[in-house]
């Protein structure tokens, strides 16, 4: 019955070249090699992955006893709290169902079943998915085709899962987070981007968020079981949005660069002039590399070039949030002889506030 669960550490490296597609390939292999027959046995596969154990049923596995009082009470529902609610706790008078934007807000879910109940031929590769969905945006949609904000893996998949939404019990959706573009940015991806995907989407007055755990086996599908859901009403006053992204939206970490106060208008020109990123607005830039990386030629050991990472904050033209802003990082490169700098490369995003982008 532990709460234990593994957060995945999703590294965002630089991405210099693209994968291959490789889907069609395989799926051309499979009727040449298998036919329509081959494509049925796949269906009816992935029919009994998801189904989900009944008790009674040879696949079903006792989930045990429930943790404590709320949690049988709040069995397959996320709730919001002004205090952290522990997993067998028996108090549940900081639950709100009506929330004021800027005010304390804990998260966290319970289920009502196992993971290995709820898709017993996963072979213990279930996760737990969380989602967001602000004012009906994606009423009617599969959970899979709304926003995630983070994703969990538990240790023991034949009990009941529970956990804060945050990661971590003591920790609030209403705490400042940093990016850093480094393995410390998993532990606040969920508060991080929960902020930076639900506050711009808020408007002036009444709203209502609703936050869902979906359950996949290594990849999404329509047909993902939901583990538990809630609903939120969220107030928000005249100015209170840009007073919570200013205080509790992510920030860029000081730039530790010596030269960034000349490299970083020069950074954001250069992604600006590119052709690829005629579709955003450059907002601005921040050097993230503590100095120049020399590079070297690998046989001969002579100096080719020099490199940095940086990361740059844009937001889409047709984007009609003026909050709805992305933040990458990019590599720029520099001959070894100095001159101007160079395009080197552009990693993954994240969702990002755009007030709060480097001036």
């Amino acid at each position: 019955m532990s709460e234990v669960f593994v957060k995945v550490v999703v590294v965002r490296t630089l991405m210099l070249v693209s994968a291959l597609g490789l889907t069609g390939c395989v799926s051309l292999l499979g009727e040449l090699v298998g036919g329509s027959g081959s494509k049925a046995n796949e269906a009816a596969s992935e029919d009994a992955k998801e189904a989900p154990a009944a008790p009674g049923s040879k696949d079903y596995v006792d989930p045990g006893a429930w943790e404590g009082p709320l949690h049988q009470k709040y069995a397959g529902q996320v709730v919001f709290s002004s205090k952290p609610i522990p997993k067998d706790g028996a108090d549940d008078s900081s639950i709100y169902t009506e929330y004021t934007l800027g005010d304390p807000l804990y998260a966290r879910f319970w289920s009502k079943e196992s993971p290995h109940n709820l898709m017993p031929k996963c072979d213990n590769r279930q996760r737990h998915i969380l989602r967001i969905d602000v004012n009906g945006e994606n009423a009617g949609k599969p959970a899979s085709q709304i926003s995630s904000f983070d994703l969990i893996e538990f240790n023991d998949n034949k009990v009941r899962t529970m956990a804060s939404l945050t990661g971590e019990l003591e920790v609030p959706f209403t705490k400042a987070s940093t990016v850093t573009f480094t393995k410390a940015d998993n532990d606040t991806r969920a508060l991080r981007e929960f902020n930076a995907i639900m506050v711009p989407k808020l408007k002036e007055g009444d709203n209502t968020v609703r936050v869902l755990v979906s359950m996949d086996c290594g990849a999404s599908r329509d047909t993902d079981p939901l583990v538990a859901e809630g609903t939120l009403k969220v107030k928000v006053k005249p100015g209170a949005k840009q007073e919570y992204l200013a205080k509790y939206g992510a920030q860029l970490a000081p730039s530790p660069h010596p030269e960034n106060d000349k490299l970083a208008p020069e950074i954001t020109k250069l992604v600006d002039d590119k052709p690829d990123w005629d579709n955003e607005i450059v907002l601005g830039s921040r050097v993230i590399s503590a100095q120049w990386e020399p590079i070297r030629n690998q046989i001969t050991g002579v100096l080719t070039h020099y490199t940095l990472d940086a990361a740059v904050v844009v937001r889409l033209k047709k984007e009609k949030d003026e909050n709805a802003c992305r933040v990458f990082n990019i590599g720029i490169t520099r001959d070894a002889a100095g001159g101007s700098i160079r395009w080197g490369g552009v990693g993954s995003d994240m969702p990002f506030p755009c007030m709060n982008a480097p001036k």
